[in-house]
C-alpha cells in the first residue's frame, strides 16, 4: 500500500514538471478574457464565462468589434500605449456596466500584447485602496528603511512586513532558493492561527522548472480563490495561430489542478507570489497565504510588484557588498599568509604559524594539521585523522 502511494506521488510529480501550465486553455473566474484581432479588434476568441457577464454565450462574440459590446469604450488609443517591449498587462482604464441580473460591476481593463496576440482582460476590481492611494509616501518610507537595513535578514523582515500591511494576507513569508532549486523562509509575518514556516526549507521539486521560467518573466502572479470553477476558451485552438492561447502573462491565467489540491492541503485558499530577481536569476519568493479567499486590486498588485523590484534592488547591491568586503579578506589573507611563508626556512611551517588566518580563509570552524598518526589541532576541531602515512615532510591539512 505504501509502495502503491509513493508510486502516485511520483507520477503526479511527473506530470507537474512536464504539464504545460502557461497554455492551460482556461482561465480563472473572477473576470473574463478577449482575444481581440487587429486592426479591427475583432474578438476572435472568448472566455466561455462571458455569459456571466455579458449575458451573451462566447459563441455569439466571435467575430463581433470591441465598440459593438462595448459603445463608446473607444480602446484604440489607449492600446496604442502599449509597449512592444513589455508583456506585462498595462491597465487601460475601469469599467462599470450592468449585469444581466441587474446588478451593476466594476471592472479593471488590462490589455498586452505577447506571442502577437491583443489580449483584454476584465477583472472584478474593488475599489482603489488606500495602498495605492499613499503609494508614494509608502514607498518613500520603505525605501528610507531599507537603505538603513544593515543586513540580508533585515531587509527581508521588512519586505514581508510591508507587504502583509499592503495586501492583508493571513501569512506572509519570503524565502531564497540555493544553486539546487531549494527554498529556505528567511522571513515570515503572520497571523495567529497560522503555521509557522520560519527557518524550514522547501524541496525544489515544489517549483518545477516551467513554473520557475515563469517566475523569471511574470513577476507576480495571484489566485483568488484555490476552488474557482475554470472557464475555458472558445474556441479552444487560436485560429491565428491553430495553437492554445500563450497566457503566460495573464493575469487570470489559469492554475494548474496540482498546485491548487497543493494549496488546499495546506490550508491555503489564496495566494500571491512576487518573484525576487537579482543578476537576471530567480533569488527568491515573496509567498502571501490566507486561509479564506481574498481579492487583490490592481492598484494592490501594482504596489507589490514595485516594492519587490526595489528590494531586489537593494538584495543586490547588499550582496555585491559582501562579495567585495570578501574579496578585501581574501586579499589580506593570502598576503598575511604569503609574508609569513617567506619569513621561514619551510613553507609549511609558515602556513602552520598563522592557523586563524587559514580557518577565516577556509571559512572552516576547524581543520587539523596531520602528519602520519599525530595530529596538531587548529581552532575547536580535535579529532584523530585514520588516515594513512604520507610521505615525510607532508602534512596535509582536512577541513572538518
Amino acid at each position: 500500500m505504501v509502495t502503491r502511494h509513493v508510486q502516485s506521488l511520483e507520477q503526479a510529480i511527473a506530470h507537474c514538471a512536464d504539464e504545460p501550465i502557461h497554455i492551460p486553455g482556461s482561465i480563472q473566474s473572477h473576470g473574463f478574457l478577449l482575444v481581440l484581432g487587429e486592426p479591427l479588434l475583432e474578438v476572435i476568441q472568448a472566455s466561455e464565462n462571458v455569459q456571466q457577464w455579458l449575458g451573451k454565450p462566447a459563441e455569439a462574440l466571435l467575430g463581433q468589434r470591441l465598440e459593438t459590446l462595448f459603445p463608446g469604450l473607444e480602446l484604440a488609443p489607449r492600446l496604442q500605449a502599449l509597449s512592444d517591449d513589455d508583456n506585462n498587462p498595462f491597465h487601460l482604464r475601469d469599467l462599470c456596466f450592468d449585469l444581466p441580473d441587474g446588478e451593476q460591476e466594476r471592472f479593471a481593463l488590462m490589455a498586452h500584447r505577447f506571442a502577437g496576440q491583443l489580449i483584454i482582460e476584465f477583472v472584478c476590481a474593488s475599489r482603489a485602496d488606500d495602498a495605492y492611494d499613499n503609494l508614494y509616501p509608502m514607498m518613500r518610507t520603505f525605501v528610507t528603511e531599507l537603505e538603513n537595513a544593515r543586513d540580508l535578514d533585515a531587509l527581508c523582515r521588512l519586505a514581508v512586513r510591508e507587504v502583509k500591511r499592503i495586501t492583508g494576507f493571513g501569512r506572509v513569508k519570503i524565502y531564497r532558493f540555493d544553486a539546487e532549486g531549494n527554498g529556505l523562509v528567511l522571513a515570515e509575518e503572520a497571523d495567529p492561527g497560522y503555521a509557522s514556516y520560519l527557518g524550514l526549507r522547501f524541496p525544489a521539486a515544489d517549483i518545477p522548472a516551467q513554473a520557475r521560467r515563469l517566475y523569471c518573466t511574470n513577476l507576480i502572479r495571484v489566485i483568488q480563490d484555490a476552488n474557482y470553477r475554470p472557464a475555458r476558451m472558445v474556441p479552444p485552438l487560436n485560429p491565428e495561430t491553430g495553437a492554445p492561447l500563450d497566457l503566460s502573462f495573464a493575469a487570470l491565467r489559469s492554475v494548474s489542478p496540482v498546485h491548487l489540491q497543493y494549496m488546499r492541503n495546506m490550508g491555503t485558499l489564496a495566494s500571491m507570489s512576487l518573484s525576487i530577481l537579482v543578476d537576471g536569476q530567480l533569488w527568491g519568493l515573496i509567498s502571501c497565504h490566507d486561509a479564506s479567499p481574498r481579492q487583490v486590486s490592481y492598484q494592490t498588485r501594482t504596489a507589490c510588484e514595485l516594492l519587490g523590484r526595489i528590494l531586489a534592488l537593494q538584495i543586490e547591491a547588499k550582496e555585491t557588498a559582501v562579495l567585495a568586503q570578501r574579496k578585501l579578506e581574501l586579499r589580506r589573507q593570502v598576503v598575511q599568509l604569503l609574508a609569513a611563508m617567506a619569513d621561514r626556512d619551510s613553507v609549511v611551517e609558515g602556513f602552520r604559524s598563522l592557523p586563524d588566518v587559514v580557518l577565516e580563509f577556509a571559512r572552516a570552524s576547524g581543520a587539523a594539521v596531520i602528519a602520519g598518526d599525530d595530529y596538531q589541532t587548529f581552532g575547536n576541531t580535535q579529532r584523530r585523522s585514520s588516515c594513512r602515512r604520507w610521505r615525510a615532510g607532508c602534512r596535509p591539512i582536512r577541513s572538518s
